[in-house]
């Protein structure tokens, strides 16, 4: 795990990188809170492939082309997700739903990586609330990301003991301490998926809870 690789100035920038190398190819998963948070994942055929990152680019008002790995010609697929917004809402009686306003993450101050990286768990979380709101339902709470990566196969230890492979990378996502805005409100994150032009993503549900591993009562 690496946080802001070859950036020289403080805190308030948080990039995340992961790497799994394998004797013939490389995964890259980079997590960022520059803009609305996400993660850009890099399927490459090198082993000794490598991220750079023009820091002034990325933090400019045109980042484009700020993020690439090397050498080029060995990417395979490369795709990303962003987690945009996070909505709120009660049912307001009968089939009646009340919607609040919605919280942009692009416009979530976050706290430093750095503070919570564990290099031994492998583990990494990405913490904040709106920006210039110091009151509100996040006066006494915050939203974070939880980032997790992994050596070896095995299941996770906490329950459900979700099971995983050295290649796989988990991120939870943790509303602590935030203050609903209505009575039985329901909260719901919106992710959007970017990918190459003429690519084709597919959904792949898998089972990895079992009695053996995750007891349940019957």
């Amino acid at each position: 795990m690496q946080v802001n690789p070859g950036w020289g100035g403080g805190d308030d920038v948080n990039v995340l990188h992961v790497r799994a190398a394998g004797p013939r190819d490389t995964l890259h998963y980079v997590w960022s809170s520059v803009g609305a948070p996400g993660a850009l994942l890099v399927a490459t055929r090198s082993p000794r492939s490598a991220l750079r990152l023009d820091w002034q680019r990325l933090l400019s008002p045109a980042p484009a082309g700020a993020v690439w790995i090397e050498p080029r010609d060995s990417v395979l697929h490369a795709s990303a997700v962003v987690f945009t917004k996070v909505f709120e809402s009660r049912e307001a009686g009968g089939a009646a739903e009340l919607s609040y306003p919605p919280y942009d993450l692009s416009r979530f101050s976050w706290g430093s990586v750095n503070g919570t990286l564990n290099r031994t768990a492998l583990t990494a979380e990405f913490r904040g609330g709106p920006a210039g709101e110091p009151g509100g339902g996040f006066a006494n709470g915050s939203l974070a990301f939880r980032v997790t990566a992994y050596e070896a196969d095995g299941r996770d230890g906490a329950l459900p003991r979700l099971l995983h492979t050295a290649n796989s990378s988990k991120v939870e996502f943790v509303l602590a301490g935030v203050a609903p805005r209505g009575n039985g409100s329901r909260f719901a994150l919106e992710v959007a998926t970017v990918q190459e032009a003429g690519a084709a993503r597919r959904l792949r549900s898998a089972r990895s809870i079992d009695d053996e591993y995750t007891p349940t009562i019957f």
